[in-house]
């Protein structure tokens, strides 16, 4: 059975505060190039986004996970003079094509991070198990963590946070015709490496290991909460009767978003911000 929210660290604001920021996205969001981001940020996550943008102001952002473009723009349009990095492994599917940004298809872990300034904020919704990109992002000293996806048990296709908070390991099933593109693809990376000396696979089995993405076992989560100094996840914003919440929503009604007819800009996926020690 899930166990209550887990939240640390002394939160800088509340639910008015954050409220009082509503209308001022609603104003940017009504700009936003990409009126159907099914698969990506919708109207809750990109609200709480833009809330974190506003309130932490990093001189430089780091996207992992693109898709259609919108989240660079929501960053580019948040914080105008702040430098962005957007990575996704297929950079094809982008719709929204930023100026502002350097754009790179290389894996999170594999960037060039040695210069970043100490404000840096990291945002990850890219669907990869979150104790990695926690550890790689420790790794780089960076320490303002944004989760769009933090599921709960039994939902999402990846390991979540919030998973190992109840001792869940979450389990992929990716379904028979993935499961042997997967083993085509294994299958000829031992080839090349039989074959070709000088062949390094590292990269090649790094994009191998997302396809099938199931969660580590035995992860005791007192070892992740020791480097964590504050962990917040966002209430929904309005009840939609399909969320299991764990904590009350911040609006009864809004005219707006109720006039989108259209529960999924409502859900808030237990969007999160954390931050390390």
């Amino acid at each position: 059975m899930e166990k209550k929210f887990f939240e640390k660290g002394d939160i800088k604001w509340d639910s008015d505060s954050i409220l009082n920021e509503l209308d001022n996205f609603i104003s940017i969001y009504e700009k936003r190039p990409i009126k159907n981001n099914k698969g990506g940020m919708q109207f809750s996550s990109m609200f709480y986004f833009y809330f974190i943008l506003k309130n932490k102001k990093p001189s430089f952002v780091i996207e992992s996970g693109v898709y259609k473009g919108q989240s660079t723009w929501l960053i580019e349009n948040t914080l105008p003079e702040s430098e962005i990095l957007s990575i996704d492994i297929d950079l094809n599917q982008r719709e929204y094509f930023s100026k502002k940004a350097n754009y790179s298809n290389l894996d999170f872990k594999f960037q060039d991070l040695s210069k970043i300034p100490n404000d840096t904020l990291v945002f990850f919704d890219d669907h990869v198990n979150h104790l990695e990109r926690i550890i790689e992002s420790n790794f780089f000293k960076i320490k303002n963590i944004v989760l769009e996806d933090n599921y709960s048990l039994e939902n999402g296709d990846f390991q979540t946070i919030k998973q190992l908070y109840n001792n869940h390991t979450f389990k992929h099933n990716p379904g028979f015709l993935s499961l042997l593109k997967s083993s085509l693809i294994f299958n000829s990376l031992i080839i090349k490496k039989i074959f070709q000396g000088n062949f390094s696979i590292k990269k090649d089995l790094d994009q191998l290991t997302k396809r099938i993405r199931d969660g580590y076992e035995k992860i005791n989560f007192n070892n992740i909460e020791k480097n964590i100094s504050l962990y917040y996840e966002f209430p929904p914003l309005i009840n939609d009767n399909k969320n299991l919440l764990e904590k009350k929503p911040l609006l009864d009604k809004h005219d707006y978003i109720s006039d989108t007819n259209n529960y999924q800009f409502v859900n808030s996926n237990f969007f999160t911000y954390l931050e390390l020690l």
